[in-house]
């Protein structure tokens, strides 16, 4: 370790979290594009706002059409990257502070993308910011990235690397530490319904359900609209239903319109089991009625069926594991029906040796009558534990928190896979508590200091 640099990174602590406090008020989750702000006003703020303070602490700055940036220190051919992203997932509901104020109390920087990946990223610039006052002569170059499309599709990182040279090995603070060397695949499976209603008699219609926030979010809220069209519609179904998520239901009847709703505990859909899914609770409790759209009705006790509660796939045929990466998930993280259409939104985490093609044709077989279709997709990750990027971020861990580095596979997907050669390091360190994409999302003060002290003796190492 080099103490002098480290004595300097903590010289900058306050001023690091008045800047992320800043960063993290603007509600940069995805919205209307406009001409200048390919996903939305805020999101492009944000982008502004970081890019302002690399031009304004002397870094080289690109913008590339506002769908990612970067901040660059030092010279040559060799470029080290560390990717982060100023986006983030809705807030949900459930904070017990404003969700954009950034605030700080307790020891924690509170608010959505104070963990992810915010936080983290800006700590990291931090940590350049010190090597870069620190005064040395640098033996290459060190490129922070600001994505702005993480959370929804990495349409940014396709862009700016049309544009821009992939580094050639890198970095990303939007994971866990030690590091992660495995990534399982990702892929968002759509499954799809054009209304065309076969009545009968029923004493409901339903009109309308909606539930979730993000496909990589478990559901936190659900809520159906139904239509009464039997005075003698009795309640009791409703009163004596128990979910066996332990997800709240909730119903109300204003004249004919029964307005049924769910509520469960949003988690990363990375690790589904962590939370508790309300569209999946209200899809159990709708398939119990009597609806009298009776296609609509089969496929609802269909899905309940084979995606249900379940976070395995087991029902579906799509369950399994590998050694290196473990079991594969499955998030049931969005669905609408309306008049016109259903259409219902899987989160898969599937090991790096299975088969996204296999998995699909099962899909397929278990949901017949449904259009099955692959939207957002990534490939799975692997770096060898024997490759020299393993070796130098294990003796930076260890030589400043003096813990033994291990390594890690994990369902989540990060940009370790936008470039060659690269993976997560930090930002959650082992046994700390991680509530990224969860309510009162927050990151310990102390925790930032130190991802930003070990990324500054990182950078100093690369290029010394």
């Amino acid at each position: 370790m080099n103490k002098d640099l480290d004595n300097l990174v903590l010289s900058l602590k306050d001023e690091m979290l008045k800047e992320i406090s800043e960063i993290i008020k603007f509600k940069s989750y995805k919205s209307t594009p406009t001409p200048d702000a390919p996903f939305g006003v805020e999101v492009k703020k944000a982008l502004d706002y970081a890019l302002s303070l690399g031009k304004k602490y002397g870094f080289k700055t690109k913008n590339v059409d506002n769908y990612a940036g970067h901040v660059e220190f030092g010279n040559g051919q060799k470029t080290f990257g560390v990717l982060g992203h100023l986006d983030v997932v809705p807030e949900g509901t459930g904070w017990s502070v404003d969700p954009y104020g950034g605030v700080i109390k307790d020891g924690y920087l509170w608010g959505r993308g104070s963990e992810d990946d915010k936080g983290p990223i800006m700590a990291a610039f931090f940590a350049l910011k010190a090597v870069k006052d620190f005064g040395i002569n640098p033996k290459g170059r060190i490129r922070v990235i600001f994505g702005t499309n993480e959370e929804s599709g990495w349409e940014c990182m396709k862009h700016y690397f049309k544009h821009e040279k992939k580094p050639d090995w890198g970095v990303t603070p939007d994971g866990a530490f030690p590091m992660i060397n495995v990534e399982k695949g990702i892929a968002d499976i759509e499954i799809s319904l054009s209304r065309n209603p076969s009545l009968k008699k029923g004493s409901l219609s339903l009109v309308s359900l909606k539930g979730g926030e993000a496909p990589n979010m478990v559901a936190q809220n659900a809520k159906a609209v139904i239509k009464i069209n039997n005075k003698k519609f009795s309640t009791e179904i409703l009163k004596g239903f128990k979910p066996s998520n332990g997800a709240k239901i909730n119903f109300s009847i204003d004249k004919d319109r029964l307005e049924i709703t769910a509520t469960g505990k949003s988690a990363h859909g990375a690790n589904p089991s962590a939370g508790i899914n309300a569209i999946s609770a209200l899809l159990d409790l709708i398939g119990n009625l009597d609806l009298d759209d009776v296609e609509i009705l089969g496929h609802i006790k269909k899905i309940s069926q084979k995606v249900g509660y379940e976070t395995d796939g087991k029902s579906l045929g799509i369950a399994g594991r590998d050694e290196m990466s473990g079991p594969l998930t499955v998030n049931l993280g969005l669905m609408e029906i309306n008049p016109k259409k259903m259409k219902l939104v899987l989160n898969i985490r599937y090991p790096i040796f299975f088969n996204l093609k296999m998995i699909k044709k099962q899909i397929e077989e278990s949901l017949k009558g449904l259009k099955i279709s692959v939207g957002h997709h990534h490939d799975p990750l692997f770096v060898s534990p024997d490759n020299e990027l393993i070796h130098i971020l294990s003796d930076v861990y260890e030589d400043m928190t003096g813990q033994k580095a291990y390594l890690i596979a994990i369902g989540g997907g990060t940009y370790a896979r936008a470039i060659p050669n690269a993976v997560a390091f930090g930002p959650t360190f082992p046994g700390h508590e991680s509530r990224e994409h969860q309510p009162d999302e927050r990151i310990s003060i102390d925790d930032l200091l130190m991802i930003s002290r070990i990324y500054a003796q990182l950078f100093y190492k690369i290029l010394s």
